[in-house]
């Protein structure tokens, strides 16, 4: 099998852009997210600079990950276009993230409506993602 030429650039700005969508999503939903979840504003301050590092910059490695491994799906299909990155993007989410939040949420006990929230977050930053990764012109291979 070919090689895929992975733009790193295109990689990193996707797992930026899915960073940023995340702040946003919950920035607006975080009443129903903090009462599904059972967090309190207390202990959400009650993170030390650490926690909070480990964690920002911890989910943005993920990101980085998830974006190379995406370019590699979506070159194995040939998705170059918005709606073949749209398309990659939602079927991922679908087959791999969402189906994983599910059954882990379900078996935690957790209330429908953080997979909705959780699992919304997700689809965004995957398929925009997707697309990044689509529009920016490929570099060296991988």
């Amino acid at each position: 099998m070919e090689q895929p030429r992975i733009n790193f650039t295109a990689v990193i700005i996707a797992a930026a852009a899915m960073w940023f969508a995340g702040m946003a999503w919950y920035m607006a939903l975080s009443a129903p997210w903090m009462a599904y979840t059972g967090v309190t504003e207390e202990m959400a301050k009650q993170m030390s600079g650490m926690d909070m590092a480990l964690a920002y910059g911890g989910s943005f490695a993920a990101y980085i990950v998830l974006f190379y491994c995406m370019a590699h799906v979506m070159h194995a299909f040939k998705a170059v276009t918005v709606s073949g990155a749209v398309q990659a993007g939602f079927w991922s989410w679908l087959g791999f993230t969402a189906t994983a939040l599910f059954v882990s949420y379900t078996y935690q006990g957790k209330p429908f409506g953080l997979v909705l929230i959780d699992g919304g977050y997700w689809l965004i930053g995957m398929v925009l993602g997707a697309v990044i990764l689509a529009k920016m012109p490929k570099k060296e291979s991988a």
